[in-house]
């Protein structure tokens, strides 16, 4: 269907579903903060219907975003969430409500601009299958558990080449090699992230209020839920704590761990600074700073390596990471191992999929700004015509016609 037929069916199907409920194009306007006259438009195809101005109509509508837009009804969506032990209730709304305007934004961006789903190598379902025999294995056993993540892991970082040092950008690298979507929002500390599961969806969203260390070891856990295959439950654990009680949670704990932290990896770099067990504080900060881990997580995994004893991890794991930080790294090193950034990152084919549109006119402003978190919608306008890709590609258009905003 081209551009000007999804808009008119849009439309057709915004105005059966306002008279199936009962409502005037007024009562509809009044939730879209629209005049009847826009909403006229709308469903005669002469006027776009935004992202936020969809997902208000269907809730005022109680219909869903998909069916407005033509869209077969997806099974339920599958959600993880890892929630720490003293989590209010209702911690998880947050993320939840995050992930469906994720989840929106890419069914508006199928629909009107043609977005496909992002896609894995095929080496990469291969390496699932892998991840999923191992948990049908059923063992349970704290060995038995560790293995599976270390094999795993092992398996994950031969398939993509990436030795045994410390990983770049994983965002960037799970995106690229797994076909799951990253995003990253300031959701508060009572929820780490969550996973989210479909038939075309994948996503993995954390947290960025916590430290860098922190928010790398939750992206990396949930990729191990992805690749294990695992049920989807909402999971309440102390997100300070690298093992928790399920076999689930530690099974992919322990992936987190070697693929983060491979012990080859840590062996040549203790082996290089002439370190010997136990590890010093000094030889600890150095290999936060150099795999970007947190303190918590280094501390238990230079323990289950034998290099570091319960009793000392525990020490260092009581101490204030700044201070500690502080006394044996630089100081950018210190605030990289510190600092929380509380950003904003959408999936990066979701971003480039709405710039797109925005600038061949399919879309407006709303996808972006629902993607970046944003409600300046002038800030946001300039910014865009800044970028010369979209400025040349509007030129034409914006004199000769409205964009929706």
């Amino acid at each position: 269907m081209n551009e000007e037929g999804a808009i008119d069916q849009v439309g057709l199907r915004l105005a059966a579903a306002r008279k199936r409920a009962g409502l005037t194009q007024e009562q509809l306007g009044e939730a879209l903060d629209l005049d009847k006259t826009q909403v006229s438009k709308i469903e005669r195809g002469h006027r776009r219907l935004d992202i936020s101005e969809v997902a208000a109509a269907a809730g005022r509508l109680g219909t869903t975003t998909r069916a407005l837009l033509g869209m077969g009804e997806r099974s339920k969506l599958a959600l993880a969430a890892r929630l720490a032990t003293d989590a209010p209730e209702g911690a998880f709304k947050r993320a939840q409500t995050r992930a469906r305007q994720i989840v929106e934004v890419d069914d508006v961006l199928s629909e009107i601009c043609g977005l496909t789903p992002s896609l894995s190598r095929e080496s990469i379902e291969d390496l699932s299958g892998f991840g999923r025999r191992l948990a049908e294995q059923g063992k349970t056993s704290d060995r038995a558990i560790r293995e599976q993540g270390r094999l795993l892991a092992d398996e994950t970082r031969r398939l993509l080449d990436l030795g045994s040092g410390a990983l770049g950008d994983l965002p960037d690298l799970i995106e690229t090699y797994f076909g799951v979507d990253v995003a990253l929002s300031p959701l508060g500390t009572d929820a780490d992230g969550l996973c989210v599961h479909a038939d075309d969806v994948r996503l993995i969203l954390a947290s960025s209020d916590f430290t860098s260390g922190h928010v790398r070891f939750t992206l990396a856990h949930e990729l191990g839920h992805h690749l294990f295959g695992d049920p989807r439950d909402i999971i309440g654990e102390d997100h300070a704590a690298m093992f928790a009680k399920t076999a689930t949670e530690r099974r992919a704990n322990a992936f987190a761990a070697n693929f983060l932290m491979p012990e080859k990896g840590i062996r040549a770099f203790l082996d290089f600074r002439s370190e010997v067990s136990p590890v010093s504080p000094s030889g600890i900060v150095q290999l936060i700073v150099n795999f970007q881990v947190s303190l918590q997580a280094m501390s238990y995994r230079l323990q289950e390596l034998g290099l570091l004893p319960a009793k000392d991890a525990e020490a260092i794991r009581d101490r204030p990471v700044k201070d500690l930080v502080r006394t044996y790294a630089d100081n950018h090193a210190a605030q990289l191992a510190t600092q929380v950034a509380s950003n904003v990152r959408p999936p990066t084919r979701l971003l480039q999929a709405a710039r797109t549109g925005f600038a061949q006119r399919q879309i407006g402003l709303g996808p972006i700004a629902s993607l970046l978190e944003r409600m300046d919608d002038a800030a946001l306008f300039d910014e865009l015509m800044n970028m010369p890709e979209i400025a040349r590609a509007l030129k034409v258009s914006i004199a000769s016609d409205e964009l929706v905003v």
